[in-house]
């Protein structure tokens, strides 16, 4: 009966100590930037976010459609900026190259 009542108290602080350890590691939740909107042209992608907090930048895959059957893309990415500065993240295709897809990176 003892060795039974020692493996559940152990058991028990176990289980209170993985309780402590998930209760401690979680933080704060940080808000990521918000009101995001990307746009653009055929050699370009920007990108802004209004609000909320963090940076945010404009990225863009571009492709080179000059030489027919070849498949040659480039990933660019803009210059990060910080949520609800009103300042938009542009970035350029290389030359040459026009944009295939665009979005926009976002971090806390």
């Amino acid at each position: 009966m003892q060795r039974k009542n020692r493996l559940m108290m152990g058991l028990g602080g176990m289980v209170a100590s993985a309780m402590i350890a998930v209760t401690v590691g979680a933080g704060t939740a940080t808000a990521a930037p918000t009101g995001c909107s990307k746009g653009g042209g055929n050699t370009y992608a920007n990108a802004i976010c209004t609000g909320g907090n963090g940076s945010y930048q404009a990225y863009a895959t571009c492709f080179n459609p000059t030489i027919p059957g070849a498949t040659f893309y480039k990933f660019v990415e803009g210059p990060w900026k910080r949520a609800g500065s009103k300042e938009t993240s542009t970035v350029w295709c290389p030359f040459l190259y026009v944009v295939e897809s665009r979005g926009i990176g976002l971090r806390k």
